[in-house]
């Protein structure tokens, strides 16, 4: 696969996606670290600024640091849709649009099920929201609709597919 730099309107897509979560600190993400993989799929990944002198030797790479996720065309428009390593790069910082579960929630969502109103410890807005356990452990993603967390994405992935 090829590898090269993000232009400018996919970082653009990338900090529009990423600051849903973290707000303003969007902005001291290190964009330069992010490049495109494109194979079937225009991958998103982060290298350290290492990697990223190494790369520069190489044509063709099979893969490199962290898959944190992918562009996609979406109604005409090119959207960044973050992996689960994506959020897992920016946990420590999100302050919006996430979800804190209790022990019996956590359990659920790791087992690739929903979580009702009654395993929501906090919620802090709606649509798609970031999970944590009540440790702020990252635990996936999932779609908030005001009565219930749907499980988009959850961290038992990696041991339900054997990853």
């Amino acid at each position: 696969m090829k590898h090269r730099k993000l232009e400018e309107n996919e970082k653009l897509a990338v900090r529009n996606a990423i600051s849903r979560y973290i707000g303003k600190k969007v902005e001291e993400l290190e964009y330069s670290n992010f490049l495109i993989l494109k194979g079937k799929a225009k991958n998103v990944i982060y290298v350290s600024t290492e990697v990223l002198k190494e790369l520069d030797k190489f044509d063709d790479i099979y893969s490199a640091g962290i898959n944190i996720g992918e562009l996609e065309e979406i109604s005409g428009k090119e959207k960044f849709l973050p992996s689960l390593e994506g959020v897992t790069l920016v946990s420590r910082d999100i302050v919006k649009n996430y979800a804190v579960i209790n022990q019996k929630g956590e359990s659920l969502f790791l087992y690739n099920r929903d979580v009702f109103d009654t395993s929501i410890i906090e919620i802090v807005g709606d649509g798609k929201v970031v999970i944590f356990n009540e440790n702020r452990e990252l635990l996936g993603i999932g779609k908030y609709d005001g009565k219930i967390i749907k499980n988009t994405m959850d961290r038992g992935w990696y041991l339900r597919h054997g990853g």
